[in-house]
């Protein structure tokens, strides 16, 4: 298999024997398996932060000198919302912060099962960095990948598609629009003419969700119960994904 264009990994790491371990260890599935990508090494926080334009993984060590590993997650996600992060420590005790800051996998040094873990993760990683459906509306003059939508309503007879970054508005139902979705339990109708992406909620707080851009949307009642289910179970789905 081959990659049209290379793909960009960073590893940050501030002990060199280990920046070089994981270089390597790319390195050699690169050549296994036919792929093409450029590595950069950064041995702190603070450096890869001011580099951080353009990479699509970041093997990212949690115990960092300056700035950890945690907080140089946050200040990424902050500017960077869909870089897959991979967050490399000794202990498997970082699973909150790791959801927190959405990561995408985990890594254990000195794991005896390192390299068998090392592939099954860089299969699962592949995956979601080969290019995602995206939503196809001409009429709209909207193209937008399944990930990027928060949530849509519907307002004024108008369907409004909300992302990280914009608003589109479209004239369409939002039965039309849902049937567009992926049927992967991603999107749940919490309230009438609002459906939500599970993925992009932050909590749920009594009869609102509270969406990762901040907005806070309402909650039916009756889907109170549902809407906790599905969150539920999609949280659950979604850390089962990051650990090999």
């Amino acid at each position: 298999m081959t990659v049209n264009q290379p793909l960009r990994i960073a590893v940050v790491d501030d002990l060199a024997q280990d920046r070089e371990r994981l270089c390597e260890q790319l390195a050699r599935y690169a050549s296994a398996h036919g792929f093409d990508w450029q590595v950069s090494a950064f041995e702190s926080g603070e450096a890869f932060l001011r580099q951080a334009d353009g990479f699509a993984l970041v093997f990212l060590d949690v115990v960092l000198g300056g700035i950890n590993g945690i907080e140089t997650a946050r200040r990424l996600r902050a500017a960077n919302s869909w870089v897959l992060l991979v967050l490399v420590t000794v202990e498997a005790d970082f699973a909150l912060e790791g959801y927190e800051i959405e990561a995408a996998g985990f890594l254990l040094k000195g794991d005896p099962q390192g390299e068998a873990r090392f592939e099954s993760l860089m299969k699962r990683l592949l995956r979601r960095m080969l290019p995602e459906a995206e939503l196809d509306f001409p009429a709209g003059g909207l193209r937008v990948p399944v990930c990027a939508v928060t949530y849509v309503e519907v307002r004024n007879h108008n369907m409004l598609v909300h992302t990280d970054h914009a608003v589109h508005t479209l004239r369409m139902t939002l039965q039309d629009f849902k049937r567009a979705l992926p049927e992967d339990n991603r999107f749940f109708e919490c309230h009438r003419g609002v459906t939500v992406n599970l993925d992009a909620v932050s909590a749920l707080r009594d009869d609102v969700v509270m969406m990762r851009n901040g907005d806070v949307l309402p909650v039916s009642r009756r889907r109170r119960a549902a809407l906790e289910k599905a969150y539920m179970q999609r949280s659950i789905a979604r850390l089962r994904e990051v650990w090999p």
